[in-house]
């Protein structure tokens, strides 16, 4: 058998090679030429032998409907089959009403071999009829050979000739099928009516199409008929010549669903998805990214760069850049933008292909829309500070009211006890000890919230735990006894003396609180190897640690309370009788100092506090080293330039520092303060500023005075400083910082520190 002469109209030659060797697996040899262009492809359809075309639906230079047309003008009798990459159904529809004998995906090619052989039948029995026209009955036995039903009718559709290609498609013998009306017998519907295809036909002389028939067993089959009429005669008989398609109509109907329920599922997927190219051009994109950034359409959305819906491009190269082949880079929220501006919180992954070189080539990304859980989250936390709040204003109203009763019971008998010394000195006493509780309340809620910073130094435990005996044995009820138990010569720590005693001051008041009918507190020093904690915590660092011990014989701790104490705001005292700071204080400065906390407590056993902090080798600092260095004592300056804007508070300053022996100059804001500067700078030997000023802030003033005097000296106090802050005027050459409110015994050291004692030789009195 000579091989079969084909013309393919393919762009590709490794597809058009892929064809070939298909059909030469299905047996079938060949000879093709391949033609890429309407030229080439008019040329190849002159040749004189020609058994099948073959051609790809979209070319650069050729549209694959224009080459059949060409084909049907040219070579009518040849068969014409599509063999094409992507085909949606009404493609796939369009195609075959135009004239061709098949299409196959190039995906499917297992189905070429089948449809190559359907189409050269189908082309052979089309050539046959029209050579048997004439003289059909009398050479009916060769129909009887053709694979395909043939069914000749009169004019009114009785069957007058059935072949064995009909036996066997239908069931039903000749002689069973001979009379029967055709369309009654097989049960034939088609897309139009009946009646207007049987115009059409008897109009044209010709027709083509699907039809959907039922076999004698019931059975729905789907034909690919072709009719024609015998003659020109209105009562001339008519053939039928009709393929079997069922399967192919099948599988085309499936394909479709198929893509339907793809397409469905695509649209309705949550995950919003897309394709974009290495610099965040989208490329492609799902229904449910529209929806998540707010855009019209997929088209709209395609027309924006994905950077564009990152908070900056920075930020978007940065993720990018970390996509690595076979790796994914995954966020568990992710801040964007919607196309108006808006925020949106996604879970996203990002992967990507990746050329052989390592250089992305496409990426992609996986996003859920998890703004609503964020916008719920956001709304629990407001409401908890709301309520962390209410609950902090409950606890701290009681102390700060009794503090203020305190000041103001006292600042009104003092006018009473003016010719009474000894009671104005004791009211005043009282008045100061008033205050220092109310700082010392302040205190604890920065510490609280980590709002201050610590400043570490060599510490001496055993000391801290002597005065906390002592100071404690003389404040608490007498029925509360203390009892030491401190472990000799124990090294150094390294950490913040006043924020270790808040911690110690906080456990004792919970254990005194915890033993209304009085108890003892125990106190206890020890040290403990690192590895022995690395039993118990996670991020033991230290070779070994130091243990502080508060130990109370109170009525211990519940299990449902126990996970709860170290959360701020918690407590289980009555509403105005504590602030539930105590121990989430204790928490965050022990963890301030890479230390831990642990809690030994049973219902009726007393409850075990154990503070463990690194013990580190710390040397003492050397007396005047480091650029911020204290000035000789013998500094000659002696003026102290104050600025402070609370009037009273001023006033007071100047009163205190003089009464020590300085010169002070007092400015009530920032641009008094540097026009005053700028006048005096030479006289001035030390800034005394308040950071919080009106007209210019205390940082500004310090920088203006620092352009005038390089070397000016100053101190910055203000009533909360966070620790970035304070770190920030520190390096701009702040010497130092105090805060509010301050002592102002503890002010003057400091001064005295810096540009030394002032007329020591004199009697100046001493106000405080």
């Amino acid at each position: 058998m000579s091989p079969l002469q084909i013309v393919h109209l393919e762009a590709s030659a490794a597809d058009a090679a892929v064809v070939r060797a298909e059909l030469e697996r299905n047996g079938i040899e060949s000879a093709a030429q391949r033609v890429r262009t309407e030229e080439e492809f008019v040329r190849a359809l002159d040749a004189p032998e020609l058994d099948l075309i073959l051609a790809e639906r979209f070319l650069p230079e050729l549209d694959g409907l224009h080459a059949l047309a060409l084909a049907q003008a040219k070579r009518p009798g040849v068969p014409f089959i599509f063999v094409v990459g992507k085909l949606t159904p009404d493609e796939g529809i369009a195609i075959l009403n135009a004239g061709a004998n098949d299409f196959v995906r190039k995906e499917y090619l297992s189905k070429l071999g089948p449809a190559v052989r359907r189409a050269l039948r189908e082309a052979r029995a089309e050539r046959d009829l029209q050579n048997v026209r004439r003289d059909l009955l009398q050479h009916a036995e060769l129909l009887d050979l053709a694979s395909d039903a043939i069914v000749i009718c009169d004019s009114t559709g009785g069957i007058t000739y059935w072949n064995r290609g009909a036996e066997r498609i239908y069931g039903w013998k000749r002689e069973e099928a001979l009379g029967e009306n055709v369309d009654e017998l097989l049960k034939t519907r088609a897309a139009e009516t009946l009646g207007w295809l049987q115009a059409t036909f008897r109009a044209e002389d010709h027709w083509e199409g699907e039809l959907w028939q039922t076999r004698r067993d019931g059975g729905e089959i789907v034909v690919a008929s072709s009719w024609t009429l015998t003659d020109t005669k209105p009562d001339a008989p008519w053939l039928q010549i009709n393929a079997d398609v069922t399967d192919r109509v099948r599988a085309a109907e499936a394909l479709r669903r198929s893509e339907e329920r793809y397409r469905r599922f695509v649209d309705e997927d949550l995950t919003g998805n897309l394709m974009m190219k290495p610099d965040g051009a989208i490329l492609t994109c799902n229904p449910a990214f529209v929806r998540i950034f707010g855009f019209d359409s997929i088209e709209e959305a395609k027309r924006a760069n994905f950077m564009s819906l990152l908070r900056t491009k920075k930020e978007g190269l940065d993720l990018l850049a970390e996509i690595r082949p076979n790796e994914s880079v995954e966020r568990d929220e992710l801040e964007m933008r919607q196309r108006d501006g808006d925020a949106v919180y996604v879970a996203a992954r990002f992967t990507g292909s990746f050329d052989p070189a390592g250089h992305p080539t496409e990426l992609k990304g996986y996003l859920f829309n998890d703004t609503k859980r964020k916008r719920l989250e956001q709304q629990l936390i407001q409401a908890q500070k709301m309520e962390g709040l209410g609950t902090l204003a409950g606890g701290i109203a009681h102390d700060f009211n009794n503090i203020l009763a305190i000041i103001l019971g006292y600042t009104t008998r003092i006018e009473e006890w003016q010719s009474h010394p000894e009671r104005v000195s004791e009211a005043i006493r009282v008045i100061r000890e008033a205050v220092e509780r109310g700082a010392a309340l302040v205190q604890q809620l920065l510490t609280s919230a980590r709002q201050t910073e610590a400043q570490v130094a060599p510490l001496d435990l055993n000391a801290v735990l002597r005065e906390m005996d002592n100071m404690l044995g003389a404040t608490f009820p007498k029925t509360i006894n203390f009892v030491l138990h401190l472990q000799p010569n124990l090294p150094l720590a390294k950490a913040d003396r006043s924020q270790i005693h808040q911690v110690l001051l906080n456990l004792c008041v919970n254990a005194r609180d915890a033993m209304p009918d009085g108890g003892t507190i125990t106190l206890e020093s020890a040290t403990t190897p690192g590895a022995e904690l690395g039993e118990h915590f996670t991020g033991v660092t230290a070779e070994r640690y130091a243990c502080i011990r508060v130990v109370d014989t109170g009525g211990g701790i519940s299990k449902q309370v126990k996970p709860h104490i170290f959360e701020p705001f918690y407590t289980t005292k009555e509403r105005g009788k504590g602030t539930g700071l105590g121990l989430s204080v204790v928490y965050g400065v022990v963890n301030n100092h890479r230390g831990f906390v642990q809690v030994d407590s049973e219902p009726g056993y007393g409850t075990t506090f154990s503070v463990y902090l690194p013990l580190e080798h710390v040397a003492e600092p050397a007396a005047g080293e480091g650029e911020n260095a204290p000035a000789r004592p013998n500094d000659p300056a002696r003026t102290i330039m104050l600025v402070e804007d609370e009037e009273m508070l001023r006033g007071l300053g100047v009163i205190m520092l003089e009464g020590d022996g300085y010169r002070v100059l007092a400015a009530k804001d920032g641009v008094e303060a540097v026009e005053m500067f700028t006048e005096h700078k030479d006289e001035i030997g030390l800034v005394l500023c308040d950071l919080g000023l009106p007209r210019l802030g205390g940082r500004e003033v310090f920088l203006k005075m620092k352009e005038l005097k390089p070397n000016v000296r100053a101190i910055v106090a203000s009533g909360y400083l966070e620790p970035n802050i304070r770190s920030e005027i520190l390096k701009a050459g702040v010497i130092d910082t105090i805060q509010k409110p301050y002592d102002f015994r503890e002010m003057l050291e400091k001064i005295r520190s810096i540009i030394g004692q002032p007329n020591a030789d004199d009697d100046q009195p001493q106000l405080f």
